[in-house]
């Protein structure tokens, strides 16, 4: 039997029953990705990604399923893995179930739900690959032009080809022969890998800030242009970085990651004095290369090994299997510390259709409780936004305007409280609200509107507002969709 016979077989299996891939490399390798809700935000984090799925979403609303492209599978202990077509097997269980969708897109999906028969999609025909090692052989030969199928971009083939490293034990013949990539194309990927995983050395870390560090280590980071800088002979006879095979060599550690943490803090900052992206560091290359640290190399010919074992030395950095490289242990925060810096800590995200909520959410993360005015009168805005927000993903615009009789944009915060209070809330979100509307409570909408209305400096105390802002943290995750990193 020919071991691509399966290719040939479409096997009818209930959506259900397909489970999506945690380790695709189109997911952010540093969350968790365990319920639907997981998978949904990080495909759809990204406003172009968004658009792309709510297109294949829409597609197939009107159309139907068609299984032009096959939906590869492998059973692993009884359960059905989706090695190729998530976004598709994701989009199907979102039109069947859309009470699992997050809130951000709610309403999106349930008026798409609502033009399809949700019995044609239950079930699908897949490709049952005998082995996940035959599932990785369909995802390597795959070269699909189809516009509802996105192939995958170049960090996230280099996330790819970390995996394999890691499966196979740096055995670079064995991904070569998965792959069909040259040995040269592999070893490139993965020392860029490495430098990219530079950022997280204790000397580097050191040299930037608590926002540049969170965005050096992000899956987003803009890894090519680390690529296209590497590349550079210049940069390699002037920082003395050489490279033997996937390993990498310096002449001077010290002032090449001090020259490195410089590059990546001008890469993170969209502010500074210089912008480097993928066309200016080619572009721009001589005036960017001339503002960053010198390296001094002079009279240096040995070169050092910066392999797993001395990257580890005295960085106080552990295994981690599922890495290329290693990874540093960081203190994680402490939750409702009345004396925190900022109002929202770093580990918060959300994922909303509304682009000021949004933008808020992040800048609270970045602002100062110096500023303790600023913040006091944005958090009163915040609250406003996330309840129109919710108003919005749960579709109730229509009964508030039909209750309080005038268009919704007249229904003032208080009123929009109290109807979700009445008509959607529950538990400890219904307690908070009761208590917030409550004039005599501390933590009341009447506080909230005199940090715009009233002269009372009282209120504003950072412990003050870090306390406001745990009060209300349990009615925002309801509001809206709040993840948290526990990386």
């Amino acid at each position: 039997m020919n071991r691509y016979d399966w290719l040939n077989r479409k096997t009818p299996r209930s959506v259900e029953q397909l489970k999506l891939w945690p380790e695709n490399p189109r997911l952010n390798p540093e969350e968790k990705h365990i319920n639907l809700r997981d998978f949904v935000d990080d495909m759809t984090s990204d406003e172009t990604d968004k658009k792309q799925f709510f297109k294949l979403v829409k597609s197939i609303a009107e159309d139907g399923f068609i299984p032009a492209d096959p939906i590869v599978v492998w059973k692993e202990n009884d359960r059905y893995f989706v090695a190729e077509g998530n976004r598709r097997v994701l989009a199907l269980k979102l039109l069947r179930e859309p009470t699992k969708t997050p809130k951000s897109i709610r309403s999106f999906i349930r008026s798409q739900s609502g033009r399809i028969n949700r019995n044609s999609i239950d079930k699908i025909l897949v490709n049952v690959a005998p082995s996940f090692e035959d599932a990785e052989w369909y995802i390597n030969q795959r070269n699909s032009t189809s516009s509802l199928q996105q192939s995958w971009t170049r960090v996230q083939q280099q996330r790819w080809i970390a995996e394999l490293y890691n499966k196979y034990n740096g055995d670079i013949d064995k991904i070569e022969s998965i792959t069909k990539m040259t040995k040269g194309e592999l070893e490139n990927f993965i020392r860029i890998l490495k430098i990219k995983d530079l950022v997280k050395l204790q000397e580097v870390k050191n040299l930037l800030s608590d926002e540049e560090y969170q965005e050096a280590i992000s899956y987003k980071f803009p890894i090519t242009i680390l690529e296209r800088f590497f590349s550079k002979q210049e940069v390699k006879d002037k920082w003395g970085i050489d490279f033997d095979g996937i390993d990498i060599r310096l002449k001077n550690r010290k002032d090449f990651l001090n020259a490195y943490a410089t590059l990546v803090k001008y890469i993170v900052n969209k502010d500074a004095d210089i912008k480097i992206d993928t066309r200016t560091i080619t572009s721009n290359f001589d005036e960017i290369f001339a503002k960053l640290p010198i390296v001094n190399i002079d009279g240096l010919e040995s070169t050092e090994l910066l392999s797993e074992s001395n990257i580890n030395k005295n960085d106080n950095i552990q295994d981690n299997s599922k890495a290329i490289h290693t990874s540093i242990s960081i203190q994680p925060p402490i939750k409702n510390d009345p004396n925190r810096n900022r109002l929202i800590l770093s580990i918060y995200n959300i994922n909303s259709t509304s682009y000021r909520l949004n933008g808020l959410f992040n800048e609270l993360k970045k602002i100062s409780l110096t500023h303790i005015n600023v913040v006091a009168a944005s958090m009163r805005i915040f609250l406003d936004l996330a309840v129109l927000n919710y108003i919005e993903t749960e579709g109730i615009e229509n009964s508030i305007k039909t209750q309080y009789k005038c268009e919704l944009r007249d229904v003032t915060l208080k009123k929009r409280l109290e109807y979700i209070k009445n008509s959607k809330l529950t538990g400890k979100s219904q307690t908070i609200v009761n208590r917030l509307l409550d004039e005599k409570t501390q933590y009341s909408l009447d506080v909230l509107n005199g940090y715009m209305h009233s002269q009372d400096s009282h209120y504003l105390t950072k412990q003050f507002l870090n306390g406001f802002w745990d009060f209300l943290f349990p009615l925002f995750e309801v509001l809206m969709t709040i993840n948290e990193d526990n990386n």
